[in-house]
């Protein structure tokens, strides 16, 4: 799936996409991504499914009721924005194995 392969390369080399390590700048780089595949036609609706259930995942992996995004959760149980990152790649592989992606 090309989001997974997207995902592996900003995982290698997160300065050369985001700037920098940040799990806010991920989010805003995937909202572009996300926005750019809306606009050009190229949007799929197995990737739009693939953030509603990550969501919902990560939200009941932490038991989180309120309605609060993958990365405001995944940034408040890390020590900082860099360190989420690296939680976000960790969470990212026990979701795709427990849900079958990739």
């Amino acid at each position: 799936m090309e989001l997974f392969e997207l995902l592996e390369n900003i995982r290698k080399r997160p300065e050369h996409f985001l700037g920098n390590k940040s799990i806010v700048r991920l989010q805003v780089f995937l909202g572009g991504y996300n926005y750019h595949k809306a606009v050009t036609c190229l949007s799929s609706p197995e990737e739009d499914k693939i953030w509603t259930r990550f969501q919902r995942w990560v939200a009941q992996r932490y038991e989180i009721k309120t309605n609060q995004s993958w990365m405001q959760i995944i940034w408040f149980f890390s020590r900082d924005e860099f360190d989420a990152l690296d939680n976000f790649f960790k969470l990212l592989d026990e979701f795709k194995q427990q849900v079958s992606y990739g």
